[in-house]
């Protein structure tokens, strides 16, 4: 069972948590993994008792370098939380999310969360000093692995946000083993010299660099794209800027206007005919967690289940695509619009499960299609 331990105190850069303390238990599983590995980290058992709590937030607020916010529906509803992730967004502090459980964000949550391009950009050149050496990441997974944090998705947003962080070795780490500093009294006038700069020593991580491993050069050249980075590593913070995605058969756009599937699924950008995509893996977009609108239009993929934790994932096109069941979208919260034309699909009562769903595009070459009576969405057919 993990215990509390003390919270960093000191001038070198540390992480702020900020968690609801009903998730107590489940933090400080992970929090401790990152304690024994010599982050520095300052949560809220750190502060005496008697003393002026929100003005000691604030001040430790201020001082972080970066802050990881622990995300469930208990986190969300916490004022004290939003309060915390609000006095972060308005000091520009890079904000990594946690996600402990799936969950969705209010209006208000999105509004404080997403428009805050700078604290990402801070967070992702942060994360890009150092990297983390994989048989390290291991036994990071290793040891946080469990039935409570439930989503797979999870574990990859801990791959990409938690590990981003112990990556950061020159910012964050305490060396393993630090000797405190003894005074030294001597009998000679001459003063010791003054160091100029941090004699602590280098922590042993290895500085190969732990960068995304895109599954098809068709999803790494549009998130280069995006990116705007035509060399070297991506690392996985970097993806937190990916929004949109459309990939159209071999293509990538920037919208889907002006595609057309014909009856025998020929795909055709502004009248072009376009031949099947690569994009079968989607573990990396999976990955991408503020993901609001992304098209596989043509596309051999079948497992959607990598985008099971696309909590932001408003609208989706897998037009084309080689899917026939989409029991894996159960997670998708606040998906609104559903294109599935000239797919294997012929059942759509799974869907019954996404509360935001308003519309679904069928094709008549899928008809029947079996569904709910009551369902919340409507069903629009096109040739």
């Amino acid at each position: 069972m993990s215990v509390y331990f003390k919270p960093y105190e000191g001038k070198r850069p540390y992480v702020f948590i900020s968690y609801s303390h009903r998730d107590s238990d489940r933090v400080l599983e992970i929090i401790s993994v990152l304690n024994d590995r010599k982050l520095r980290l300052w949560y809220d058992e750190g502060i005496p008792a008697g003393s002026d709590w929100p003005k000691n937030i604030e001040l430790h607020m201020r001082g972080c370098a970066a802050v990881l916010f622990f995300v469930s529906e208990t986190a969300l509803a916490s004022p004290n939380c939003f309060s915390e992730i609000k006095t972060a967004a308005a000091l520009k502090k890079p904000i990594l999310l946690v996600p402990l459980e799936s969950t969705a964000p209010n209006d208000a949550w999105k509004k404080l969360l997403l428009p805050n391009p700078q604290a990402k950009a801070e967070a992702a050149e942060i994360l890009s000093w150092k990297a983390l050496k994989r048989s390290f990441y291991r036994r990071w997974t290793d040891s946080v692995r469990g039935e409570w944090i439930g989503l797979a998705a999870t574990a990859l947003l801990l791959a990409g946000s938690v590990i981003g962080l112990v990556a950061a070795a020159d910012g964050f780490f305490d060396p393993p083993n630090k000797p405190t500093p003894t005074p030294h009294v001597s009998s000679s006038p001459t003063p010791s010299p003054t160091p100029t700069s941090d004699p602590s020593p280098t922590p042993t991580i290895d500085p190969e660099l732990f960068p995304v491993r895109f599954p098809d050069s068709q999803q790494e050249n549009a998130v280069r794209g995006i990116l705007g980075k035509k060399q070297g590593d991506i690392l996985r913070p970097e993806l937190a800027a990916v929004k949109e995605l459309y990939f159209c058969g071999h293509m990538t756009l920037e919208k889907t206007d002006d595609v057309r599937i014909d009856e025998d699924r020929t795909i055709r950008v502004n009248g072009a005919k376009v031949v099947t995509g690569q994009v079968s893996d989607l573990s990396v977009i999976g990955t991408m967690v503020f993901l609001e609108r992304l098209a596989l239009i043509g596309q051999p993929v079948k497992d959607l289940s990598p985008l099971n934790g696309l909590v932001l994932l408003e609208e989706l096109y897998l037009s084309g695509s080689a899917i026939s069941d989409l029991s894996a979208l159960n997670g998708l919260t606040n998906l609104a619009t559903l294109h599935i034309e000239h797919t294997n699909v012929r059942d759509l009562t799974v869907l019954a499960s996404l509360p935001s769903l308003r519309t679904v595009t069928v094709s008549a070459d899928m008809l029947p299609l079996k569904w709910s009576g009551d369902k919340q969405f409507t069903v629009v057919l096109v040739p």
